[in-house]
């Protein structure tokens, strides 16, 4: 995958660099070159491991291991199936908690509307809000959000035993779960 975006970003630098006149038409050294075949990469996490994952953030929870904001935005990236960023960028004032919804205002797919489940209504409700800093999710500057929430699940997910799970295998996760109980994908 990674060789496949270098040689996608190589070749549209050449390709500019023809379309500026720097080199001349034709040249692009990537023209001929092969990507790597990519499988799609779909995980789902079964009820067992959702139930794992569950118990090690009630556990990290419990003893003070990782920061209330780190653990809030795991489980609304579980109750949610929103994006990492579409979580780590939340306002407060984009969350109506009288219409259970997020109203995102720019999300990858531009303005949306994130309905909200009881449990992360009640994630939600039980954050602290930190004075002065307008996200739900902070981070360590003052009036910032998280922006790396790598670490923290890496070492959650290892605690869980769920070595080869990505953070976005949540939203893979959270979308499998509603199909499962019957919800059409526009619901989702």
């Amino acid at each position: 995958g990674v060789a496949n975006k270098c040689l996608a970003l190589l070749s549209k630098m050449f390709n500019m660099a023809e379309q500026w006149g720097l080199r001349p038409d034709g040249s692009n050294p990537c023209r001929h070159v092969k990507k790597y075949r990519s499988k799609a990469h779909e995980r789902f996490l079964s009820e067992a491991e959702l139930g794992r994952l569950s118990d090690v953030l009630a556990e990290v929870e419990r003893d003070g291991i990782e920061s209330p904001h780190t653990i809030a935005a795991i489980r609304l990236l579980i109750f949610t199936g929103a994006r990492r960023d579409e979580i780590l960028s939340l306002e407060w004032s984009h969350v109506d908690f009288d219409r259970a919804m997020l109203l995102l205002p720019d999300s990858k797919t531009g303005k949306k509307s994130v309905f909200l489940s009881a449990p992360a209504l009640a994630v939600l409700a039980d954050l602290p809000r930190i004075a002065g800093n307008p996200f739900v999710i902070c981070g360590q500057g003052a009036g910032a959000h998280l922006v790396n929430l790598q670490k923290p699940w890496n070492r959650i997910r290892k605690k869980a035993g769920l070595e080869d799970v990505r953070i976005h295998d949540l939203r893979h996760s959270f979308a499998s779960v509603g199909t499962d109980g019957g919800l059409s994908l526009p619901m989702i």
